[in-house]
């Protein structure tokens, strides 16, 4: 009985406010509904949500205004959100970069030749043991190889991991390198026109 009554608030409301017309007219018509209801301050009543819609047209923009604050506010707070996650982010990188610790100052670089150095001594591995069973036991290659990629397959995902961690480095490093580039060359253009 009262979804139908949501029916015809939504009916009413199609032509000013069609998208909460059409959800009240729909499945989420009692939710929408109570939070018109609540807004226009008539206790989740759809007989008098339809009379204070029809009495008073003001009932629509003080709606419309209630929705825009709402709007607003969501907005202002994930603003906040993401400049807190920058300050954090900020924050973070200033204490690494003054940091007195020579390891924490360059563990992506550290971490570039750990990388680097693991991946040619698996390589180096892989490479000396297909070439030892090569020359010494070559009926078992073909067995050998099927093993390696069986290997490879469960190798590859670690491996992702490991070059995608390396790429985001070398791409923030680079990010680094090139804002204080530009730092300097204000400064020195700086000092050029003086």
């Amino acid at each position: 009985m009262s979804e139908s009554i949501w029916s015809s608030v939504g009916n009413f409301l199609k032509g000013s406010l069609p998208v909460i017309g059409t959800a009240l007219g729909g499945p989420a018509g009692a939710v929408v509904g109570s939070v018109l209801s609540m807004a226009l301050g008539t206790n989740d009543n759809p007989d008098a949500v339809l009379d204070t819609l029809r009495q008073d047209p003001d009932a629509i923009i003080k709606y419309k205004l209630a929705e825009l604050q709402t709007n607003r506010d969501v907005l202002v707070a994930f603003e906040q959100a993401e400049q807190e996650k920058l300050r954090i982010v900020n924050e973070t990188m200033r204490s690494e970069h003054n940091s007195h610790d020579a390891f924490v100052r360059r563990w992506r670089p550290f971490y570039g030749y750990a990388v680097a150095l693991s991946w040619f001594i698996q390589m180096t591995s892989f490479s000396f043991m297909f070439t030892y069973v090569a020359i010494n036991n070559s009926e078992e290659l073909a067995n050998l190889v099927q093993q390696f990629a069986v290997l490879s397959g469960a190798l590859i995902s670690l491996w992702g991991i490991a070059l995608a961690v390396l790429g985001v480095s070398v791409h923030q490093r680079s990010r680094d390198k090139k804002g204080v580039s530009e730092q300097a060359k204000g400064f020195l253009s700086g000092l050029i026109k003086r």
